[in-house]
């Protein structure tokens, strides 16, 4: 039996995808259960939508659950996106809310098919927790520190980020503070080192 967890505060949503696993699961014959929101560690597949905090939240430990559970993510395309800086859930796949019913009935259907079920889930490494470290940045900072990964000059990134050169300054001061790093070569060696997916 399949079993199915939904941790999606847009009722909507969340009842349209119902829709598509029973849809899904009626095709192919199979018995399924939806568990409550706060049984789903304990669900064959679970779809988790972002909290209104994920920018600062701990991390959601999803290394742990992938190993046995087909985790989903549900967002929308901009934030995926600012998610390459928890990539404990960038990583998982995803359902975007702009999608189409049909492009997320596939999806579905993919991820949740008995040949795929427990064997292929992608265990995030245990040791990507560390790349977490920014979770306690700003998105300026975050996104300043995306500029300077791809070798973007200061100057280059405050001209695309459409600030001043000076504040700039100021926000690779509070990157450099948070990481505890003393000058600009530790903070290329940091990102190099723990934050190499921002790499182009």
């Amino acid at each position: 039996m399949l079993t199915i967890a939904l941790r999606e505060k847009n009722r909507p949503f969340a009842h349209g995808i119902k829709i598509i696993v029973e849809q899904i699961c009626s095709r192919r014959h199979e018995a399924f259960q939806f568990l409550s929101a706060e049984h789903h560690d304990a669900a064959d597949v679970a779809f988790i939508s972002l909290d209104d905090s994920w920018i600062t939240a701990d991390c959601y430990k999803i290394p742990n659950t992938t190993r046995t559970q087909r985790v989903i993510l549900i967002c929308r395309r901009q934030e995926h996106e600012r998610l390459m800086f928890r990539p404990c859930l960038y990583m998982l796949p995803v359902i975007y809310r702009e999608e189409e019913i049909d492009q997320i009935a596939a999806k579905i259907d993919h991820w949740t098919a008995l040949s795929r079920r427990g064997k292929h889930t992608l265990a995030v490494p245990a040791g990507v927790c560390k790349f977490c470290t920014t979770r306690h940045f700003s998105i300026t900072e975050r996104e300043l520190l995306k500029y300077i990964a791809c070798g973007h000059s200061l100057s280059d990134a405050a001209l695309l980020m459409k600030i001043d050169e000076s504040q700039a300054v100021q926000h690779r001061k509070a990157i450099m503070k948070k990481l505890s790093i003393n000058n600009n070569q530790g903070l290329i060696r940091f990102i190099r080192v723990n934050l190499h997916f921002l790499f182009p």
